[in-house]
């Protein structure tokens, strides 16, 4: 006998316009819950490692390990995190998910040394990378076209959110000392969340998968894994550790291991068995094109952040809170955006896409002059029109790009196309923090700190303005009205 999730997959995949019930938006919006709680951890530690370092007394390179263990767990696990929603059924695998991220924050906020701490956030990391890819699945495959892109906007408008405010919360809890628990509440709070958001799902939350349920392909998934892994290491590690010839060695044989990923999966596909990405899905442009906007824009998004964090705290002595707090503006814009863009993308198609890179580029720039006109005393005020300019184009973009890339996926490769976004994602967000970090750094050994944030800025704002010619070169291949 089939299973209902099967049968709700055989249903959706069939093509009749469905109205998406009250329940479906409930099940969404408690998924929307998690993954805000979840991209928040992905940043709060960040702010947490000067107070991690101090009371468990861990060395320079434990607490970079804190930060880059999440980021690295999260990033190898991801593509076969989205193909387990496929397999087993989308509810199933989130809130299988759900749990070990919860039991995993317990571990992190009650950690007594730096070592189980690491390991913990390794653990987290993998949790997360299960629980996330099956929200983009489960709106692919449970809303009908015509409000797929409200779904994925507000998709868009949680995730642009979660990186942007976590300093600000982060750094709330800390100067807050909760029962005196000092960095710990940072993990601590996703329990009660992840309590509540668990009970939700299990009653509001609908069970999808694909209309064949396919097998796990364990060689693929360590082949994939083992790309990611030689990809997302160097760049996490490289730049703290001055970019040694060890790092160019792994990023070099990311090569020939994604080579590998690739020759098992077609070898796999010729055989007429399971596999862990669908790659055929990268001989379509409008989805290939889509994943190198992604990589390129997210790259941008997570350095500017990243930058200013930086050139705040360390140039004008903002504590991490107040830097946080700087960052307000441009989470409202971003969620004002993100509403806009839903009804715009259905007219402009992915016109919109492009003025989102176009603006974001121009609040970038903008950031850039006033770093250059105040390089003694900043205020918050001053930054405030930039950042608003540049989260409004991020809500413009974030929102709709989801959908673009997805529109076509047919719903037996939603969870391995949602893994396979979602990992790109993650790289991006290392990428560009690395690379772009690196200019920043490198800049500041030898110029004012007002001029090597006004540069670093004109190579961001360049990763935008080349996000926007791509998409614009997209345009023969992508669907540029909305779909019946």
């Amino acid at each position: 006998m089939e299973s209902n999730y099967t049968k709700t997959a055989d249903r959706l995949a069939a093509g009749p316009a469905v109205q998406v019930s009250r329940r479906t938006w409930l099940g969404i919006a408690v998924m929307l819950v998690a993954v805000f709680m979840e991209l928040m951890d992905v940043t709060m530690a960040n702010v947490a490692v000067p107070s991690i370092r101090k009371d468990l007394g861990a060395s320079e390179a434990q607490v970079q390990w804190v930060v880059a263990a999440y980021s690295l767990a999260f990033a190898v696990a991801l593509m076969t995190g989205g193909r387990l929603g496929d397999i087993w059924g989308r509810k199933r695998v989130f809130v299988d998910g759900l749990a070990a991220f919860i039991v995993t924050s317990l571990l992190s906020g009650a950690a007594p040394d730096p070592a189980f701490l690491i390991t913990s956030r390794v653990l987290q990391g993998l949790s997360a990378a299960v629980m996330l890819p099956q929200v983009l699945a489960s709106i692919t495959v449970l809303f009908p076209d015509r409000q797929r892109a409200a779904a994925f906007g507000l998709f868009g408008a949680v995730t642009g959110m979660g990186g942007v405010v976590a300093p600000l919360i982060g750094g709330g809890l800390i100067n807050a000392d909760v029962a005196s628990l000092g960095w710990r509440p940072i993990f601590l709070i996703n329990i009660p969340i992840g309590l509540a958001a668990l009970a939700a799902a299990r009653v509001w939350v609908e069970e999808s998968a694909a209309p064949s349920a396919p097998k796990l392909d364990i060689g693929g998934a360590l082949t994939g894994a083992l790309g990611v892994f030689l990809l997302v290491f160097p760049v996490i590690q490289g730049r703290s550790a001055g970019w040694p010839a060890w790092g160019w060695l792994l990023l070099g044989l990311g090569v020939p291991a994604f080579g590998a990923f690739a020759l098992v999966e077609q070898r796999r596909g010729r055989q007429g068995r399971s596999v862990l990405a669908d790659l055929p899905l990268l001989r379509r442009r409008g989805f290939s094109d889509g994943l190198l906007v992604t990589l390129m824009f997210f790259g941008g998004v997570t350095a500017t952040a990243f930058i200013l964090m930086i050139y705040l705290q360390s140039g004008f002595g903002y504590s991490p809170f107040r830097a946080g707090l700087s960052l307000v503006p441009l989470a409202l814009a971003l969620v004002a955006g993100s509403g806009i863009s839903v009804g715009a993308s259905k007219r402009l198609g992915q016109t919109v896409l492009q003025a989102g890179c176009v603006m974001s580029a121009g609040g970038v720039i903008w950031l850039s002059q006033i770093a250059r006109g105040h390089p003694t005393a900043l205020s918050i005020w001053d930054i405030v029109p930039p950042l608003a300019v540049f989260g409004l184009g991020l809500g413009l973009t974030v929102a709709p790009l989801t959908d673009f890339i997805l529109a076509d996926v047919p719903p037996s490769s939603a969870g391995s196309a949602s893994g396979l976004q979602s990992a790109v994602i993650q790289a991006g967000n290392s990428v560009g923090v690395a690379v772009l970090g690196a200019i920043f750094f490198s800049l500041l050994s030898g110029h004012p700190a007002a001029i090597s944030m006004r540069d670093t800025l004109y190579c961001d704002a360049g990763v935008f303005a080349a996000a926007a010619l791509l998409i614009f070169l997209m345009s023969p291949v992508t669907r540029t009205e909305p779909r019946n």
